[in-house]
């Protein structure tokens, strides 16, 4: 992976941003963490819902949280990004699906709809970057 320096997604202000990565697959979740951590960003990881839930418990500002719709756990990928949003409205959501079926739904609740596998890690620091930039442009 290319270093943060001569990544054109490296996050201009946003080192101090803290990042989720909510995905049950290891190898996915440990190579968009590393990615994320080279960008700049300081990445937390889960692989179950529950480890989710005890991230936003933990009184830690979470900036944005890239989701599996099918983590594992007690909570579905769609029920944890209603909850974050009741509870946390800043923190931006980026849901990643494997299903046709759980990308319509997150369509439905996803402000830059849903992220489809395969994705390229720099796909994901452009839609927080999206995310960011549309929420800042807000009155």
């Amino acid at each position: 992976m290319p270093s943060a320096g001569a990544n054109p997604g490296t996050p201009r202000d946003e080192t101090a941003q803290t990042a989720i990565v909510a995905e049950s697959d290891v190898f996915a979740r440990m190579v968009l963490a590393q990615y994320l951590r080279e960008c700049g960003y300081d990445v937390l990881e889960a692989a179950t819902s529950e480890d989710v839930l005890a991230l936003f418990h933990s009184g830690r500002a979470i900036d944005v949280i890239l989701l599996d719709a099918q983590i594992s756990g007690g909570l579905s990928g769609f029920t944890l990004t209603r909850q974050i949003r009741d509870t946390h409205p800043g923190t931006e959501i980026v849901l990643t699906f494997g299903v046709v079926k759980a990308a319509e739904k997150a369509g439905e609740i996803c402000d830059e709809g849903p992220l489809e596998r395969p994705y390229h890690p720099q796909e994901i620091v452009r839609r927080i970057k999206a995310l960011r930039q549309k929420r800042a442009s807000k009155p």
